[in-house]
């Protein structure tokens, strides 16, 4: 089962990892330099980070299921 986790295209914490840290630093210099969302305490950023994230994964995720490679017959 372990195996079929770490193969699976829905699991993986590379990309969990990637999308959290591509979502904070989106956060983060959108707090101090653009000032778009309007992020002013640090629990907003955290539910910033959340959000922006978890979406990210998701997108990430399907587009992982879709393109995954088809195995073919032998």
């Amino acid at each position: 089962m372990l195996e079929q986790m770490q193969a699976s295209a829905l699991f993986s914490i590379r990309r969990a990892v990637f999308t959290y840290c591509l979502a904070f630093l989106i956060s983060f210099s959108d707090r101090w330099l653009i000032q778009v969302l309007g992020i002013n305490t640090p629990e907003e950023l955290l539910i910033q980070t959340l959000v922006h994230g978890t979406g990210f994964y998701l997108g990430y995720t399907f587009t992982a299921l879709v393109t995954r490679p088809t195995r073919s017959p032998h």
